[in-house]
């Protein structure tokens, strides 16, 4: 029996504004820990019926992260919105712990839609990685691209790197092991060409030591990899000297190409003190997923749901501010979009005709 927790839909929407740093397949939290939580954004309480998949009148389940998380309110989000355009459907958010849990139970038919990060959702449909002994899974597909999760380069100002080109003989954190700050900081060096050889001192320490030390001088850079904005980050930018130096260039442009679960994103000027002006970095997205098994009618209610109150959406939550409907429909995602998702893109000119 599932753990049920009736809350309104107010608490849900607001409980995401902290920001945990990710550990890789583990999108919001640090724990290992599972929750599942119901919520009905339509009636304000939670609900234990099993997932269905039928659209108006019904119900729609939508598995997300913690609550602590960005996932959590961003499928609030969505259900939101849905539910306003129908006060018949009831839209459900189901907690768990990480994408390879969303993701099994979306193909078990448990849920209707998840919001998984772009590489395992890649992973599962490939059948590598994690998923390499269940081999390609053909029922999966995208149906829009989220808000971005980008690796942010965070620099001492003295330090003079303009971006990652100034890498080479400067002392930088890497990162625990298995975790994204590490994995896409590796990403980042390979594609400059960068040996841990060329670099002066590499620590291995987790995201919140890295701003003890980038404060006390001991390391010239760090990254994180979190939803903007983040307040520890924030924190950090407010009480020491540091700033955020660009990615881009044509070593990112090859590094994209090459890995279609990678996006370009831009973190928006204005979060922090001392970044007046847009960042442009690079990095992986959340995914809203769903499978072939879902009738095309209700993939396409949800997704033209979402289209038609774009402003309602994104300013649900901050880190939706930067979603536009150009990024949905190509930003990390590298499996086919659902036949649903496409009639709705279609039928409001975002992609062109068949």
């Amino acid at each position: 029996m599932k753990h049920i927790i009736r809350l309104m839909i107010a608490g849900f929407m607001l409980s995401g504004m902290g920001s945990g740093f990710a550990r890789a397949d583990n999108h919001d939290t640090d724990t290992g820990e599972t929750a599942t939580t119901g919520a009905s954004p339509a009636n304000g309480e939670a609900t234990e019926d099993e997932p269905g998949v039928d659209g108006a009148g019904h119900e729609i389940v939508i598995g997300a992260g913690a609550v602590s998380g960005v996932y959590f309110p961003a499928a609030g989000a969505i259900c939101r919105v849905i539910t306003a355009g129908n006060a018949e459907t009831r839209c459900l958010v189901e907690s768990n712990a990480n994408s390879s849990i969303n993701i099994e139970r979306l193909t078990s038919g448990l849920l209707d839609f998840a919001i998984v990060q772009s590489d395992w959702l890649m992973h599962a449909a490939r059948g590598t990685n994690l998923f390499q002994a269940n081999g390609p899974d053909e029922s999966l597909r995208a149906v829009m691209a989220l808000h971005a999760e980008p690796l942010t380069l965070i620099v001492r100002t003295g330090a003079n790197i303009a971006g990652p080109a100034d890498l080479k003989g400067k002392r930088i954190s890497v990162g625990p092991p298995f975790t994204y700050q590490r994995v896409l900081l590796e990403t980042l060096l390979r594609a400059w060409d960068i040996d841990t050889d060329d670099l002066a001192l590499v620590q291995e320490i987790t995201a919140t030591e890295q701003f003890a030390a980038l404060c006390a001088g001991d390391i010239d850079a760090g990254a994180i990899v979190t939803a903007h904005p983040s307040p520890a980050l924030a924190d950090a930018m407010r009480r020491c000297d540091l700033k955020l130096a660009p990615i881009a260039g044509d070593e990112l442009n090859e590094l994209l190409a090459a890995r279609p679960e990678l996006s370009s994103a831009v973190i928006p000027g204005g979060l922090y003190e001392g970044v007046p002006n847009a960042v442009p970095t690079f990095g992986l997205r959340a995914i809203l997923a769903s499978t072939v098994n879902v009738e095309d009618s209700l993939v396409e209610q949800v997704t033209g749901a979402v289209l038609d109150a774009m402003i309602e959406f994104t300013g649900q939550h901050p880190a939706l501010a930067s979603i536009t409907t150009d990024s949905m429909t190509s930003a990390s995602i590298a499996l086919p979009l659902h036949p649903g998702a496409k009639a709705a893109f279609r039928a409001r000119g975002l992609l062109p005709a068949e």
